[in-house]
């Protein structure tokens, strides 16, 4: 006999399992953006590099953020948030249950929700497909040519500086410590 709690363990892991999937495709389409920005074979008009340039920065603070949330998650074995729609599931008078994700008692959770509101809601979704959509294309010929793998590594070594992942580094390391530090 299966008990509850292996069946939430087991949805658990697999919301964990496709949340790390989409935001895996979501640095991928931030990535390829990216490429579209320093590409100096084609360069952009100034309006659209500004607002890529936007959406790119917006999009990678919160995807710093939603990883963070979700190691948080996976310590404490608890089931995934989707940040973009966490703050719908609840009523104006409802409590929120996560102390951290709380707008009243964290000053993270007022930058998730001004982050959500300034379009992350939308854009989130726009780089999780674009990755998926370049993962989708790109894995065949991975599967046909191993050695693109060498060249797709140069790129992102080339393209996500060190300094970008120490960023996002430190704002998953606050997120643990803000959290930890509350208990």
């Amino acid at each position: 006999m299966v008990t509850l709690n292996k069946i939430q363990f087991l949805k658990g892991a697999i919301g964990h399992g496709f949340l790390l999937m989409m935001n895996f495709c979501v640095l991928l389409g931030i990535i390829m953006s990216f490429q579209l920005l320093v590409s100096p074979l084609n360069p952009l008009p100034l309006l659209n590099a500004l607002l890529l340039w936007y959406m790119v920065i917006h999009t990678s603070i919160l995807l710093s953020i939603q990883i963070g949330i979700q190691v948080l998650e996976i310590i404490k074995v608890r089931s995934p948030t989707i940040l973009i729609g966490y703050y719908f599931k609840f009523e104006d008078q409802e409590i929120i249950p996560v102390p951290l994700l709380d707008p009243i008692k964290s000053k993270l959770a007022v930058i998730i929700i001004l982050l959500i509101l300034s379009g992350g809601i939308i854009l989130y979704p726009i780089f999780a497909v674009y990755g998926m959509l370049h993962l989708w294309v790109r894995l065949p010929i991975i599967a046909l040519h191993p050695s693109t793998i060498i060249s797709y590594y140069v790129i992102f070594l080339n393209l996500v500086p060190p300094l970008l992942l120490i960023g996002a580094a430190a704002i998953i390391l606050a997120i643990l410590m803000i959290e930890f530090k509350r208990e």
